[in-house]
């Protein structure tokens, strides 16, 4: 992956889109074409990550940020991380069960 570029992902799974993550993907979708208009982040849809207890699951990769329970009121903060003027949102992290946390690591490195 080109140097300084994120790959952003959002479940879309059947629970974490039951809790609103179609639209939460469309409004950081459209945060993240006012503060980074170079592209520098590429938004994309995930089928489950199987997280589903802690939706709405965003994970944020190669930094291996896994936020969970994610809210429309917590995006200005995860915007603001991935624009590079904040630090990562550690109240959304570490939610979700560990073993579910490496394996989805271990998926986005073999580039599934």
């Amino acid at each position: 992956m080109e140097q300084g570029k994120r790959l952003v992902y959002v479940c879309e799974g059947g629970d974490c889109s039951e809790k609103g993550s179609m639209e939460l993907h469309g409004e950081l979708k459209t945060m993240l074409a006012q503060q980074d208009p170079e592209g520098r982040n590429k938004l994309r849809r995930y089928p489950c990550f199987g997280g589903c207890e802690v939706g709405i699951n965003v994970v944020v990769f190669p930094d291996r940020v896994f936020y969970s329970k994610v809210k429309k009121a917590d995006l200005p903060e995860i915007v603001a991380h991935l624009c590079g003027d904040g630090a990562p949102v550690e109240r959304l992290k570490g939610i979700v069960p560990k073993d579910v946390e490496q394996i989805t690591w271990s998926l986005l490195d073999t580039g599934f």
